[in-house]
């Protein structure tokens, strides 16, 4: 839901947009699309936009809000006849072999439904990297940072697992945490 401060022509343009995007237009919210020139409510979350960008701005919320309702902060996965919920902190590692893709924790390892790409765009941000073809990282996990042969790197991780990076995707550990 946002609320509206602009001129009536671009409140028109903009609440089309808005329902393309299913944002509810009300009117008293906490969060303001107010158009420059016009007063800044008090006290409320406000974005300002040129009237000409007002298309940028309805992206721009849209996109923030999507992001926000499909963050997904647990994860249901299988072993020994039972779903699990996994939270994503609670990860080690992601592998993907000839049964689909298994989730490692401390205490199990669990069958999941998605597909690696799926999980490493979601997780991008929680701190999980891809570190070769098939596995997927929770950096928080790891322990150890191993030099290795070819331009390569060891994982080493808290419950002793030893994964190895490949040198593929050893540049874009080293860019990720600066080394």
């Amino acid at each position: 839901m946002v609320q509206l401060v602009c001129s009536d022509k671009i409140y028109e343009k903009l609440s089309r947009e808005l329902l393309k995007r299913q944002i509810d237009i009300v009117s008293d919210s906490s969060l303001v699309l107010v158009e420059r020139g016009y007063d800044i409510p008090d006290g409320k979350i406000s974005i300002v936009f040129d009237a000409l960008d007002y298309m940028e701005a309805s992206k721009l919320l849209s996109d923030g809000i999507s992001r926000e309702s499909n963050s997904i902060d647990a994860v249901t996965g299988f072993y020994q006849n039972r779903f699990a919920v996994i939270l994503p902190k609670d990860i080690l590692y992601l592998e993907s072999g000839a049964d689909g893709i298994l989730c490692f924790t401390s205490q199990d390892h669990y069958s999941m439904k998605e597909t690696l790409q799926h999980y490493e765009t979601l997780w991008k941000e929680k701190g999980f990297i891809r570190i070769n073809k098939s596995q997927l990282v929770n950096l928080a996990h790891v322990r150890d940072i191993i030099p290795w042969f070819n331009s390569r790197y060891v994982l080493r991780m808290d419950h002793g697992a030893e994964l190895e990076v490949s040198r593929m995707y050893a540049k874009k550990l080293r860019e990720a945490l600066k080394i």
